[in-house]
């Protein structure tokens, strides 16, 4: 199979992990799927699943010498082979469903139920268990999969060779996943009606607008105010975070802490 070049690589990434968002938003929609059309949505996504997973494993494939002589390329192999296995799981999840699914589209039209009454049939509570679990796999698929991204893009920029020695605010960890991200063009920043600004991402995440907040008090994001907050702001990397990439999407193996040693065992006294 011939090496995918890593800008188009970048780029399915990023469509994958929105694909991925998309089967994910599906899955929560459990609800509404009604007793008479129930097996039908349930084998597409099913067939979506697949197929997704299929191209993850096509990109892992496809991704040769130039992607993984690297740290960060290695890596990136390593979260697209993660994301690959998720929607796997997830499809067997939703396979196993179909089971409970054909039971219920096979069920006799009952009389109307009120609204809002809860479904408490054995076939219910079993399709409910297999869907919860395929979207729980499918909510971290999609970050994986920009993770894969982020890695590729600190590949590019360090061209192989270790990045110049600069000095980088520390980053908790979840200010690093949001900067991973911000850097695949994931978040927006929008406000509506005189509401406090909240966050966008094209993938289920729990990014919080404390977390982006820190990243532009540090100067290593910003927003692109070509567009409104009503229609959404993007968030971009300042030049600062675009040369600190690298050593930002990486974690420092040398510097890491020490693992602090245990507390001595404190003495029992009368």
């Amino acid at each position: 199979m011939p090496d995918t070049h890593p800008e188009e690589l970048i780029r399915q990434l990023r469509s994958l992990a929105e694909d991925f968002a998309d089967v994910h938003h599906l899955t929560l929609c459990t609800g509404l799927l009604d007793d008479t059309d129930i097996l039908m949505p349930l084998i597409s996504r099913i067939r979506t699943t697949q197929s997704l997973t299929y191209k993850a494993i096509t990109l892992t494939l496809s991704a040769g010498d130039s992607i993984t002589a690297t740290a960060a390329g290695r890596r990136a192999v390593e979260h697209l082979t993660s994301a690959a296995r998720h929607g796997n799981d997830a499809g067997g999840h939703l396979l196993k469903g179909i089971p409970a699914a054909t039971a219920l589209h096979r069920a006799p039209r009952s009389a109307p139920r009120p609204a809002r009454t809860p479904r408490t049939s054995a076939n219910h509570l079993a399709l409910r268990r297999h869907f919860s679990a395929a979207t729980g796999l499918l909510r971290d698929a999609p970050v994986m999969c920009l993770d894969a991204a982020a890695l590729v893009t600190a590949a590019l920029a360090t061209g192989g060779t270790a990045a110049a020695p600069e000095v980088l605010p520390r980053l908790t960890d979840p200010q690093r996943a949001a900067f991973r991200l911000i850097s695949q063009g994931a978040v927006r920043v929008r406000q509506r009606e005189g509401r406090p600004p909240f966050l966008d991402t094209s993938v289920p995440t729990p990014t919080v607008t404390a977390t982006v907040a820190a990243l532009e008090r540090k100067g290593l994001v910003t927003r692109d105010t070509s567009t409104s907050l009503e229609e959404g702001q993007e968030l971009v990397l300042t030049p600062a975070g675009q040369r600190g990439l690298p050593a930002l999407v990486l974690p420092a193996t040398s510097s890491s802490r020490a693992t602090p040693a245990p507390a001595p065992p404190r003495r029992r006294t009368r």
